[in-house]
């Protein structure tokens, strides 16, 4: 019984000191580098929709959540609503998004480093609401700050809307880089 007691303690005492060694040099792992997220916040944003075809007021809507996702709720959260065709005719928007740290806009610098941003809208019902074009940054991908939706038919449901930052090479995907902003919005279209 002392036997196997020596041997698992050495076998213990080998375990955890080879646990925190990596390789056969004996070099210990360094931290991970913290991810790059840019250096623009966001906790705020104004979306304008514009009939294309001319007729009606703009309508803005408003979210804002000053202490970021994850805390108390937002401040403000409207859900859009938008006119959707008659007849079974379909309602083509223009929108823009202006972004916000709190009452400070950052669109244009979001705008100005373009080849490292992309906004992305996914998630809603495209029976009745979708997404068209967008705008591009410098290198001709996807910014998403201006973009054109159709309402197809009335009906409700949600847009996920979301900053991404990417530091290296962006390819105008919506999965790549990190996520500075992200929210989710109810629409309900009459």
């Amino acid at each position: 019984m002392k036997t196997f007691l020596k041997i698992s303690a050495v076998a213990l005492f080998i375990g955890l000191f080879s646990a925190c060694i990596n390789d056969d040099e004996g070099t210990v792992t360094p931290e991970p580098l913290p991810l790059q997220r840019g250096d623009i916040e966001v906790n705020r944003f104004i979306m304008s929709f514009t009939l294309k075809s001319g007729g009606g007021a703009t309508q803005v809507f408003e979210f804002y959540d000053q202490d970021g996702s994850g805390g108390n709720a937002p401040l403000k959260n409207e859900t859009w609503t938008l006119i959707s065709g008659f007849s079974g005719g379909i309602n083509n928007y223009n929108a823009d998004i202006k972004f916000y740290l709190d009452a400070l806009e950052v669109t244009d610098q979001i705008e100005a480093r373009g080849s490292n941003y992309i906004v992305c809208y996914r998630d809603m019902n495209t029976n009745n609401f979708r997404i068209g074009d967008s705008n591009f940054d410098n290198n001709s991908l996807k910014l998403g700050t201006e973009t054109t939706w159709q309402v197809v038919s009335s009906g409700t449901g949600n847009v996920k809307i979301s900053l991404n930052y990417i530091h290296l090479n962006k390819e105008g995907l919506c999965d790549a880089g990190v996520r500075i902003f992200e929210t989710t919005i109810n629409y309900q279209h009459q």
